[in-house]
């Protein structure tokens, strides 16, 4: 298909899918704001608060569809969800809220909700010390976001990897 005119140029007839005039090299179409691979914070409740995700597909529309593992800040939780989001009220994560989201990822990569430690856990402390979770209380959502500590393994991870089950 052949279609897209320059406007600087005004050549015609130049491949959909072409992104530069081959007569001037000025841009034919705009890059979108928000790129496949990005985190993005979008508005998708009623009383405003935002959730965070990964977007796998640039978006481009006004309203969208947005498929993925859903952050939901206000109630720390993660779910695999498609949500509908209007691209004024979505912008950028920043980098703190795109260092939530991963940390938030990696506990659901091992089965728990987001900050949910159990007594018998495994965290590395910055220092690169390996801890074992005493008091699970004692552990919170800042000790991960603020402090950096990574959440390595639960409990029934270490329990298999020691065979505590085989007896």
């Amino acid at each position: 298909m052949l279609n897209t005119e320059c406007k600087q140029c005004h050549k015609k007839w130049h491949h959909t899918n072409a992104k530069y005039c081959s007569m001037c090299g000025k841009k034919l179409v705009d890059e979108p704001e928000f790129k496949a691979g990005d985190i993005v914070a979008s508005k998708i409740f009623a009383d405003g608060s935002f959730g965070l995700v990964r977007l796998n597909e640039d978006l481009t529309n006004r309203f969208t569809s947005v498929d993925g593992f859903w952050y939901i800040k206000v109630d720390c939780d993660i779910t695999n969800v498609s949500l509908g989001v209007f691209k004024e009220d979505t912008r950028h994560a920043t980098p703190e809220e795109i260092a939530e989201y991963e940390v938030a990822l990696t506990f659901r990569k091992h089965g728990r909700k987001p900050f949910e430690v159990k007594k018998g856990d495994l965290i590395r402390t910055p220092s690169e010390e390996i801890t074992l979770i005493w008091y699970p209380e004692n552990y919170t959502k800042e000790e991960f976001l603020d402090y950096g500590w990574e959440f390595l393994k639960t409990v029934e991870e270490v329990d298999e990897w020691l065979g505590a089950d085989d007896e």
